[in-house]
């Protein structure tokens, strides 16, 4: 029977969502059935990006036979990467005893200030883990593993000036054989702003003028996403990546004249600037696509969108809205600037930690007595943090065997998302 019956860390935070600077706490459970000899009982702690992809191309060789070389392209940021000992011997050598029975070890750490928000995807990530390991002389080490979420704020008050509102208009003419005149369609697009929170909606409103032979067949509206992956090895190269976030339709014909108004809920994302991450760049876009019957060209129309962590002043004070999800996370921080980068404090090393790694100690993690820039001045009910839809399949970093226990698991970061109401609106002017 083995004699190892639980293995795992836990959180004191549900939902494992932090922002940087923050102090992490939690627990290493170790439930033994009998006493075991081991070396040490190890907690690592990991914030690294890393994109990958490959290419396939075809060579010819001296002799004219074709055949197929893969490139593997790769980059690596790490942010911090940190161990302690939380039991035993902090040398290595000699044994000691882990005692029978249900044990905690505590643990705490402080994130470090100048590190990007948590990212997620088939091409490349922004992961922060933590591994326990009960070292074990002459045996295989037990290991187990976990990730966590760290958001970045991102407060779009600090980028108002590209959160400015839309107001375009467009006519498309329409002719049959370079010469018979068959009339026009004037658009007049509207978006009060373009910064929004997840769980804000995105709104439309689109004055549609028709005054051709031609139908409008239906409206789609999309938020879209822009990624660059940038990698260093083999060489230097950027794969490109546009996904859809989120979209509606709205289905004609419609008449002569026509007023649509769409409301596109921002789903839990990350925000748009991946700040202090060099190998992962990401944008957001909105694009909106007027479909038209027989032959003819649909016309499309996109405008940048900026999605933050906090919301604009203008929109907190213009619509009302209750927080019915308790906080699974602390208040975003709000500030009028960014985040003061981080200071540095070679001397620094975790509270309450006995046994803390015996090599060389950080130097960009922030002093115990760095005091708090922000200041909340707003009313703003907490937002809830929610699992984002693009995922890890699993955690398990090329380096790590089958048997470490939570790395295959998949993982999907939380984002806040504010309980905004859907406003009302009038139909855009004519």
């Amino acid at each position: 029977m083995p004699s190892l019956r639980t293995f795992r860390i836990e959180f004191d935070r549900s939902g494992a969502t932090y922002t940087p600077g923050e102090l992490v706490t939690g627990n290493v459970i170790v439930d033994l059935a009998r006493e075991k000899s081991i070396r040490a009982l190890k907690l690592s702690i990991k914030g690294e990006a890393n994109v990958s992809w490959e290419r396939r191309r075809s060579n010819k060789n001296s002799q004219g036979h074709r055949h197929t070389q893969v490139d593997h392209f790769r980059a690596n940021e790490q942010y911090f990467n940190l161990t302690y000992y939380l039991f035993g011997n902090t040398t290595g050598n000699g044994d000691v005893r882990m005692p029978a029975g249900f044990h905690k070890y505590p643990f705490n750490f402080s994130l470090p200030y100048n590190i990007p928000c948590s990212f997620e995807h088939a091409n490349g990530h922004i992961r922060y883990t933590t591994k326990a390991v009960i070292d074990r002389p002459w045996r295989f080490d037990h290991e187990c593993k976990i990730a966590f979420t760290v958001v970045s704020s991102y407060d779009l008050n600090a980028y108002s000036q590209q959160c400015l509102g839309v107001d375009d208009e467009t006519n498309e003419n329409f002719c049959c054989f370079c010469c018979f005149d068959m009339g026009s369609i004037k658009m007049r697009i509207k978006i009060p702003t373009t910064g929004f929170v997840p769980g804000q909606s995105i709104e439309t409103m689109l004055n549609l003028n028709n005054t051709s032979s031609i139908n409008v067949t239906k409206i789609c509206v999309k938020l879209e996403r822009s990624l660059e992956f940038h990698a260093k090895t083999p060489y230097n190269s950027t794969k490109t990546d546009k996904a859809v976030v989120k979209g509606e339709e709205s289905r004609g014909p419609f008449g002569s004249y026509a007023d649509i108004v769409s409301r596109l809920q921002v789903p839990p994302i990350p925000p748009s600037q991946l700040e202090y991450c060099n190998i992962i760049d990401q944008k957001y876009i909105l694009r909106i696509t007027i479909h038209i019957s027989g032959m003819h060209c649909s016309i499309t129309k996109t405008y940048p969108i900026l999605i933050g962590t906090i919301p604009l002043r203008s929109a907190i004070s213009s619509v009302p809205y209750t927080q019915t999800v308790q906080p699974t996370a602390p208040i975003m921080q709000y500030d009028d600037d960014p985040p003061p980068p981080m200071p540095m404090s070679p001397d620094y090393a975790p509270p309450n930690l006995p046994y803390p790694y015996p090599g060389p100690q950080p130097t960009d993690f922030a002093s115990a007595n760095q005091p708090s820039t922000s200041a909340n001045q707003w009313d703003i009910p907490p937002p809830s943090y929610e699992e984002c839809v693009q995922r890890a399949d699993s955690i398990k970093d090329d380096d790590e065997s089958n048997y470490v226990h939570g790395a295959n698991e998949p993982f999907a970061p939380r984002y806040p998302v504010f309980n905004f109401p859907t406003p009302y609106s009038s139909p855009p002017e004519k």
